[in-house]
């Protein structure tokens, strides 16, 4: 599916080329047609994605960072635009990257501003190397769970979420709904002290080390694992962790 991209030039005035895999042309402008009915698509999902962001609006500037993160990704499950029949494989660079620049200028496929979308997406001057990984492929990720549990299974820290999501092993669905019922259970106090940066990667890194990538005990991975099975091997696995990590905060404290 061909893919128009928008720009901005020195002296302010917006532009506009199209991109595709398919055909010889001048920057694909045979296909303007297809990649402005595209663009007004993208329009849909990231209106969609600010709705769902409003929910962030009563949390810390932190937290709201995470929200943001799993609205655009739901915006865009719900959207298909990433599954499309239509979107070649060499395409989904462009798409990414028009979905990023849109929300980076603030504009709308008739050419109208549009500064709500600009909170969706990290501040920067320019796009970033590699978009899809830096945004669209987490925030797709953290929506396969809802919003409550993804929040209670990462304290609503991107940080906690780059922590397991780069692990391969252990960042199946499943594995986060143990990890949220785990969590849930605790008293709040317990739950945001346990989902601390510090102490989160302790989590990650006992998890990683009960279920290795590669070598031995790799064989059976979590997603071999019923939902209770996983609940239980959580449980046995963290409530000693976190008994650790309570006496060794009570021993800073005295």
């Amino acid at each position: 599916m061909p893919v128009k991209i928008w720009d901005r030039t020195d002296d302010g005035a917006l532009t506009s080329r199209v991109e595709t895999s398919r055909g010889d042309s001048y920057r694909g402008e045979r296909y303007r047609a297809d990649a402005e009915a595209l663009d007004e698509e993208i329009d849909r999902m990231l209106d969609r994605a600010v709705a769902l962001s409003a929910q962030a609006s009563s949390l810390q500037s932190g937290q709201q960072s995470f929200v943001k993160r799993w609205s655009i990704g739901r915006a865009l499950a719900e959207s298909g635009l990433t599954e499309s029949d239509h979107l070649e494989p060499a395409e989904r660079r462009w798409l990414w990257l028009a979905i990023a620049r849109k929300c980076r200028l603030g504009v709308r496929s008739d050419g109208k501003s549009e500064q709500g979308w600009g909170m969706l997406i990290p501040h920067r001057n320019a796009d970033p190397g590699r978009i899809e990984r830096d945004v669209f492929a987490m925030g797709r990720w953290l929506q396969e769970q809802d919003m409550e549990s993804a929040l209670t299974a990462f304290g609503a820290s991107v940080t906690n979420v780059r922590a397991l999501h780069s692990r391969g092993a252990i960042d199946s669905l499943n594995m986060r709904d143990a990890l949220a019922t785990w969590l849930g259970d605790l008293p709040p106090e317990r739950r945001r002290e346990l989902t601390g940066r510090d102490n989160f990667r302790q989590i990650v890194k006992a998890l990683s080390l009960r279920f290795p990538a590669r070598g031995p005990g790799s064989a059976k991975g979590p997603v071999h694992y019923s939902g209770e099975e996983l609940r239980e091997e959580v449980r046995a696995l963290l409530n000693p962790i976190a008994a650790e990590l309570a006496v060794d905060r009570d021993k800073v404290r005295h």
